[in-house]
């Protein structure tokens, strides 16, 4: 209690004596106590929890922990307490390359061959800048891991992921023409910055990044035999009050990877208003923090800069990123208009950073917010049920993943990613749900269902798919046998129980294999789509998931 209260006096000290050296007019601070509600759930010494920092006009004016860094040895999280922040170090990696680019060393135009020649021939077109903005085609090296049946807790070196992606056959897409967040960007943007400059990622980013600004607890931590001080343990709750420690062998750096603190992140959001690096000035701000201007294929606007995504919030624009990954969860959100910055760090991986991140910038910037939390909706109309049910079906996303739509009372329901989400109405085709911003915006071409979901990457109409069959055990049958991948360098046993199939890969377990269309199966989360030859026998295979598409299996037997 007596830690509490100093961390209350000393934030309130600190913005009173902000707001006195004249910085620009605006509302008091909130409490420290309105803060604490917002955390209060972690709040105890019994479950992991949350470091938050706020940064406001070049000073922290608020920095606590909440919860237990280590629950076997009941140390409490602080803002010193160092986290494992996923994908929101992709923005240390994308100023590392902006860095080499400022010297010359590089060119944002460099085919990644000329760096990495190894990569298969089919990549000439992709370029470094392509990696940066995650519109390279790479498939996502985290996806082939997990369709291969691999656990992420298995030992998995930085040489056998980059020789996971020179196994690809193909790129899912046109270098350009489409986003598709991919880690595999990233971590080869890691070994692009290895062999520019001659220095592991670690060593140049410590020496062109975090040693100059000061960041004294941040690393690129690439050997898991290292000890680091105050380090967080990660958390997955496994019942009410339940907590188990996750682990990963992992130590790949680049899309993921980065160690620090709330308190060094000051250092780093302080560059972004006077920054210092490389050749010092704005430019190279304003370079990570925009996103390209050239549209997609589709005329969409790209909104990925470098490891920053730049939007809006309640009517004022953010610059923001977030990280998930085997037990913790990060969120940095800032609002330059405002001089204000939230970061959120957890080890609980139930913890949703971005909201709290959002709740703490809605008590911050409450004098300033034009938009609602929760935009009013427009009213929900009735829609007959014969119109309802010409909506009921399947529906192929872009990126490999599968909707379905269903009836659910007067009204609909979307299943996606496990997911079960209620659906309004607001016209008789289109329906929205507070989960996403973007409608579900149905039509019919040539009599035929049709369905736009852009929060999905569906940003033209995709068409419903045609009812799946009903399998008998002779039909299950013939999908029965042995395959096998050279691009996951792994194989494929798909038995038949009767009218059922199950399949596993060589490190995975069985899972049954659901028909959705012909031909066309999910299990776990992924879509199987079968390939047949001469005399109508099954030949194959391929697998897709929403960052990893028609990865090949060939029967063997």
């Amino acid at each position: 209690m007596l830690l509490r209260t100093l961390a209350h006096l000393l934030a309130a000290s600190v913005a009173s004596g902000s707001a006195a050296a004249g910085t620009v007019a605006r509302a008091a601070d909130p409490s420290p106590a309105a803060i604490d509600s917002i955390f209060a759930q972690y709040d105890h010494t019994n479950t992991p929890g949350c470091a938050v920092g706020v940064f406001r006009d070049d000073r922290i004016v608020f920095a606590r922990g909440y919860g237990m860094a280590d629950l076997n040895q009941r140390i409490p999280i602080g803002p010193r307490t160092v986290f494992y922040i996923a994908s929101t170090s992709k923005q240390f990696t994308a100023m590392s390359v902006a860095l080499l680019a400022e010297d010359g060393t590089i060119s944002l135009d460099d085919p990644i061959r000329k760096w990495i020649p190894e990569l298969p021939a089919y990549t000439d077109r992709v370029t470094v800048r392509h990696l940066v903005h995650h519109t390279s085609g790479f498939r996502d090296y985290l996806g082939l891991w997990g369709l291969s049946g691999r656990s992420f807790a298995d030992e998995y070196p930085q040489e056998v992921a980059l020789d996971l992606i020179r196994r690809q056959h193909a790129l899912d897409f046109e270098p350009g023409s489409e986003y598709s967040y991919s880690n595999s960007g990233y971590l080869l943007l890691a070994e692009l910055v290895k062999r520019a400059s001659g220095q592991s990622l670690r060593d140049f980013a410590a020496a062109r990044i975090f040693v100059p600004l000061g960041m004294t607890s941040t690393q690129f931590h690439d050997d898991n035999t290292r000890i680091v001080e105050r380090r967080a343990e990660g958390y997955q709750p496994t019942g009410p009050g339940a907590f188990a420690i996750v682990r990963t062998s992992f130590a790949l750096v680049g899309d993921g990877g980065l160690l620090t603190t709330v308190e060094d992140l000051l250092q780093w959001d302080r560059n972004f208003y006077q920054n210092t690096l490389g050749r010092g000035g704005p430019a190279l701000i304003r370079q990570v923090t925009t996103a390209p201007s050239e549209p997609l294929a589709d005329g969409s606007s790209q909104r990925y800069a470098f490891g920053l995504q730049p939007g809006t919030y309640r009517g004022l624009d953010v610059v923001e990123h977030g990280g998930a990954f085997i037990g913790f969860r990060a969120q940095l959100l800032r609002v330059p208009g405002a001089h204000l910055s939230v970061a959120v760090l957890c080890n609980d991986y139930a913890a949703q950073p971005e909201q709290l991140a959002r709740k703490v910038v809605d008590r911050y910037l409450a004098d300033r917010l034009t938009v609602p939390v929760v935009a009013a909706s427009s009213a929900a109309v009735p829609v007959g049920g014969e119109v309802l049910d010409r909506w009921v079906g399947r529906y192929a996303a872009s990126a490999g993943m599968v909707v379905e739509v269903v009836r659910a009372g007067a009204s609909m329901a979307v299943k996606v990613a496990g997911q079960t989400l209620p659906l309004t109405a607001t016209s008789d085709s289109t329906f929205t749900t507070t989960a996403v911003p973007e409608p579900l915006v149905f039509s019919t071409r040539a009599g035929a269902p049709m369905l736009k979901f852009a929060a999905l990457g569906m940003a033209t109409a995709s068409p419903q798919l045609a009812p799946a069959p009903v399998l008998t055990a002779a039909s299950a049958a013939a999908y029965a046998g042995r395959y096998t991948s050279d691009e996951l360098d792994t194989w494929a046993t798909i038995t038949a129980e009767g009218a059922t199939l199950k399949v596993r890969t060589r490190w995975g377990p069985w899972v049954t294999l659901e028909a959705i269309a012909p031909e066309e199966f999910v299990a776990a989360g992924t879509r199987v789509r079968f390939v047949r030859g001469r005399g109508g026998l099954v030949t194959g295979f391929s697998l897709s998931q929403a960052r990893t598409r028609n990865v090949t299996f060939d029967r063997s037997r």
